[in-house]
């Protein structure tokens, strides 16, 4: 096996998938979200997600299981996660079928996508003030991504169907 593909709990193998949202990007989602307390997140990857979660006083969900070909469980507030971005549609479907409030960190292009028209109406963005910093097992990843990210939530009822930071 290539050594450059992860395993970020899906069906498949991709390269470069296994990135994780570094404890600052979940501060900034805090204000958002103040009415939701258990958080599930179906995309494990190296599993730091739940300590992040816990400092913020905030219970996740998040398990070492396929995140398509699963039971998923029921008592949750709202999924919050950063997913594999080679499948977005993929898990914008999968999000869409659990029918709870969610808010999925993806690149902020995806906006234009063809795919997305599906359900570009039903969402709201939250646009961080900057690019997110993400997390490698055993890298250290000290710049930011190279792309521009946005949180794409629906069912928060936002004041504004965009949020600039």
């Amino acid at each position: 096996m290539n050594k450059h593909l992860q395993l970020k709990t899906t069906s498949k193998l991709f390269k470069d998938d296994d990135y994780e949202t570094p404890l600052s990007a979940l501060k900034i989602l805090l204000p958002f979200i103040k009415d939701y307390n258990i958080i599930y997140d179906p995309f494990y990857c190296n599993g730091t997600i739940v300590e992040y979660w816990k400092e913020l006083d905030k219970i996740c969900i998040n398990e070492k299981l396929d995140a398509f070909n699963r039971k998923h469980p029921e008592d949750y507030d709202i999924i919050i996660s950063n997913i594999p971005f080679s499948i977005k549609d993929k898990c914008m479907e999968l999000f869409f079928k659990l029918e709870k409030p969610f808010i999925i960190l993806m690149p902020i292009d995806a906006m234009g996508t063809k795919w997305i028209n599906k359900y570009f109406s039903k969402l709201q963005f939250i646009i961080p003030h900057t690019r997110i910093n993400f997390e490698k097992k055993n890298q250290d990843c000290k710049k930011g991504s190279w792309f521009n990210t946005c949180f794409y939530c629906y069912g928060l009822n936002l004041e504004k169907d965009i949020i600039k930071l």
